[in-house]
């Protein structure tokens, strides 16, 4: 089961599925890099690379917009 990211993970996940939902389409990593004014591509790599390895995105190698939000089950309470 996926655990919830920290603040900075947190924030590129609901900026990549607000991203999705307005557009269709994922962010690149450009994109995400101006959003949150990194400095290095090395950073939005980083990101993602942890929100994958957490099971909340999944990304398609080599493919510029390669990024999809894994679902979350709802927890029933």
């Amino acid at each position: 089961m996926a655990h919830r990211p920290k603040h900075r993970k947190q924030s590129v996940l609901a900026f990549i599925e607000r991203y999705i939902a307005a557009t269709g389409k994922a962010p690149t990593n450009l994109e995400i890099r101006k959003r949150f004014e990194m400095r290095s591509s090395a950073s939005v790599h980083q990101i993602l690379v942890s929100l994958e390895r957490e099971g909340l995105i999944e990304r398609t190698p080599n493919i510029s917009r390669g990024i999809k939000v894994v679902q979350q089950p709802v927890n029933a309470s």
